[in-house]
């Protein structure tokens, strides 16, 4: 997913995970979409970055009076909270256990915000307050957290770690040790 949020026709992925998901789970997924879409519809919602954010990898957007007018999501956090609509908990999302990201890194992972993320105005937009680093949820730790067995996936969220932010996970060496490769299972 990026902004504009758009469903019919054909789209091009460089990497694709799943859990093999049943008709009903499919179904759900497919009402979650159908439910954004008629949010940003009935907010008037199309300017791509008022969809979108970065962290928290969902947002919502409120009246005054606290309701929820409509939700802006991160790529993985539309997916993350696609598959919650269906009861599947891929990956552990509270901020205190995730690693965190710094600058240089998000800019890797966005290079299309990369000139953009240098602004710490719009990096405020897209929900990167301060210097960083920030708790982002990145699309290598969903790939990798696909990337287990099924009954695993259904029933254990996913603890992202310093390294899965690629896919195959890269995981650091040890402190006093050069780089060293870590077989995928």
């Amino acid at each position: 997913m990026r902004p504009p949020l758009e469903r019919p026709g054909e789209c091009h992925a460089d990497c694709v995970g799943s859990a093999g998901l049943t008709v009903d789970e499919q179904l759900q997924i497919g009402l979650f979409s159908d439910e954004v879409e008629s949010e940003y519809g009935a907010a008037q919602v199309k300017d791509p970055r008022r969809q979108y954010v970065i962290c928290p990898h969902v947002d919502l957007f409120r009246s005054e009076d606290q309701t929820v007018i409509y939700r802006r999501f991160s790529c993985v956090g539309f997916v993350l909270e696609a598959y919650r609509e269906a009861r599947i908990d891929v990956l552990w999302t509270d901020f205190a256990p995730l690693p965190l990201v710094g600058l240089d890194a998000l800019m890797v992972q966005y290079p299309r915000f990369a000139q953009r993320l240098d602004n710490p105005k719009v990096r405020n937009e897209f929900g990167l307050v301060g210097d960083g680093p920030w708790p982002v949820i990145l699309a290598g730790y969903v790939l990798n957290a696909l990337a287990r067995p099924e009954k695993e996936i259904r029933t254990t969220p996913y603890l992202a770690r310093a390294g899965d932010e690629f896919f195959p996970p890269r995981r650091p060496a040890p402190s006093g040790q050069g780089p060293r490769s870590i077989p995928w299972p």
